[in-house]
């Protein structure tokens, strides 16, 4: 049994969650470690500060995984419940040192281009087809960078989450689709350009059969949030 970071293991339960969940179909899943990377993360992260320019906070030492890939793309059709849910994230200096994919938003502006040429995705949902992806952005000398989510409608939203907690949210909501609203500012102009009642709909789905679905977990904070876009 390979040894693994705690936030390694926790993923990989998450992962076991789903596959182990009879009500659940799993249409594709990966769980790779990196052979190459040292078992202390203190290597990357030098390694970061030095391309990047960015001494990152101590949490990113503590949220460190070594997957080079952790995907997971599943279905619940469960009586009159259908949905599914997609995520798959990778090792952090892998992220960092891809460029980003061609961000295409028909109104985006020149100050929009330039910081979706910051982006470095950290988890997005190639099985699904949405286009939408979770960021994080590089900001030489920041500690503590932003972590943006891109919708392929509404262009990129700011998350009021960093990186680990980011990671923590994922375990619950095991990539839900929208689940990234519930930590974003969404105006009321955000909310007339898309079919926010579709995405709140589905959230709701979400918050009222996880709790039977995966029972050890805790929701409240996510219905707190749903409720406070509603």
């Amino acid at each position: 049994m390979r040894d693994l970071t705690p936030y390694e293991r926790r993923l990989t339960q998450m992962q076991e969650e789903i596959a182990g969940n009879a009500r659940i179909s799993v249409w594709h899943e990966e769980n790779e470690v990196s052979a190459d990377l040292d078992e202390d993360p203190g290597a990357a992260f030098r390694l970061i500060a030095e391309r990047y320019g960015m001494e990152l906070a101590p949490y990113f030492h503590r949220s460190y995984v070594r997957f080079s890939r952790l995907w997971t793309f599943w279905r619940v059709e469960d009586g009159d419940t259908s949905t599914q849910g997609e995520f798959r994230i990778g090792n952090l200096s892998d992220a960092l040192g891809t460029l980003p994919p061609p961000f295409s938003v028909r109104s985006s502006t020149p100050a929009e281009r330039r910081l979706h040429s910051a982006l470095r995705v950290i988890d997005d949902r190639p099985e699904s087809g949405t286009g939408n992806l979770a960021a994080l952005r590089l900001q030489p000398g920041v500690a503590d960078p932003d972590l943006w989510y891109f919708h392929l409608g509404l262009g990129a939203l700011r998350m009021d989450v960093d990186y680990q907690e980011y990671l923590d949210a994922l375990i619950l909501t095991k990539g839900m689709p929208g689940w990234q609203f519930l930590f974003c500012d969404l105006s009321k102009e955000v909310r007339g350009d898309y079919n926010w009642t579709s995405a709140s709909s589905r959230l709701k789905t979400m918050l009222d059969v996880f709790p039977d679905l995966f029972p050890g977990h805790d929701y409240s904070d996510l219905r707190a949030r749903l409720k406070e876009r509603s």
